[in-house]
């Protein structure tokens, strides 16, 4: 006899099932994986400071280096964006007393993106997902 591997029972995420992945993202005990257009996600509650939890996100059981430093699909469609200025407010305040052009150009250039594997926010997590993937649905064990 050939062993066969045996598929995951999966379903589209209803509503309901949103709450419920909530809910269940609430504890560091539970995780929730969900099939994203071909993508494993797993999801887990984990600490990333002293009392500062956020929801882990696994793609494919892993997270891999590289999707914080080249543009990929892993990245576009799961990783949270985050924006940092390069230069503080008073700093700003001082190119605007030099020149409006200057301030114009430093304004232009003040930002930058990088990414991070965790979600503080469930609410922000649930729309990213919605709006990079077609195809999102719960793995049910």
């Amino acid at each position: 006899m050939e062993a066969t591997e045996k598929q995951p029972v999966t379903r589209a995420v209803t509503a309901q099932d949103w709450k419920e992945i909530e809910k269940r993202l609430t504890s560091f005990f539970d995780q929730v994986k969900l099939i994203c257009d071909g993508y494993e996600l797993t999801l887990m509650l984990r600490p990333i400071k002293q009392f500062k939890n956020a929801i882990t996100v696994y793609v494919n059981g892993k997270i891999e280096g590289r999707w914080f430093v080249e543009e990929c699909e892993e990245r576009r469609r799961f990783l949270c964006p985050k924006s940092k200025s390069f230069y503080s407010k008073k700093d700003m305040a001082d190119f605007k007393k030099i020149s409006k052009r200057i301030f114009k150009e430093m304004q232009a250039k003040n930002k930058y993106v990088y990414y991070e594997p965790y979600w503080t926010s469930f609410r922000a997590l649930k729309s990213h997902l919605i709006k990079n993937n077609t195809s999102i649905e719960l793995v049910v064990a």
